[in-house]
């Protein structure tokens, strides 16, 4: 019998979600939620939206599993919603597509999206709340934090440390041995050959550090 799950979130990236869980999982998606101040529909996808602040009244955590599906464009909203949802109690789950390569010793938190093609070397530790695009591949003995956002095509290397809320744009590539600091923004493209700074945008082949962040994270429009 397949567990049931609630998604977090109505956007874009939660539709696909749906989709994906739907057709390529175990899981069966029985309704939405979302904070209450955002609440404008009463269905998404054909089924039900709950308010996030009544949630649990209506889907108990000791029967329900939830799915954080939030994107990229405030980086730091990752964490908070994550954060959000364990409080509440809910165990979450990963999504795995069948066409990506893992490993079988992947050290895996939850709230992770592993799309299609990517390929996931030996030795890997991941966080929670990670996305991992389609073609992406993950060198052996990387560590990966958590709520990072990684785009399509992009090259993790080997005995590579990545920190939290980075976010990596389509096609970037980092040599082996290298660190990414924590809220490092990777513009696609990007080769990184040296560590990183934290809450710092890097473009270039070789890559060289535009600008910084800190104040408000990584925002991208």
């Amino acid at each position: 019998m397949s567990e049931k799950i609630v998604i977090y979130g109505l956007s874009a990236f939660s539709e696909m979600m749906y989709h994906n869980f739907t057709k390529y999982s175990d899981y069966t998606v029985v309704g939405f939620c979302v904070d209450q101040a955002f609440k404008t529909d009463d269905t998404f996808c054909n089924l039900p939206v709950i308010a996030f602040e009544q949630i649990e009244k209506e889907y108990p955590v000791n029967e329900y599993k939830m799915f954080v599906a939030i994107g990229f464009s405030r980086m730091r909203n990752r964490a908070l919603l994550f954060n959000k949802a364990k409080a509440k109690g809910y165990s979450l789950v990963n999504f795995i597509s069948p066409q990506a390569i893992v490993r079988d010793d992947l050290v895996l938190g939850e709230n992770n999206v592993i799309q299609s093609s990517v390929d996931i070397d030996l030795f890997v530790t991941i966080g929670n709340n990670n996305v991992f695009w389609t073609g992406s591949i993950l060198g052996h003995n990387l560590v990966v934090g958590s709520h990072n956002y990684v785009s399509g095509n992009c090259g993790l290397g080997g005995n590579c440390l990545i920190g939290d809320a980075c976010f990596i744009g389509n096609a970037a590539v980092m040599v082996n041995n290298i660190t990414i600091a924590n809220e490092s923004y990777l513009v696609a493209g990007t080769v990184i050959v040296r560590d990183t700074e934290a809450a710092c945008q890097y473009h270039g082949n070789p890559s060289k550090r535009i600008a910084c962040h800190a104040d408000t994270g990584i925002q991208i429009s």
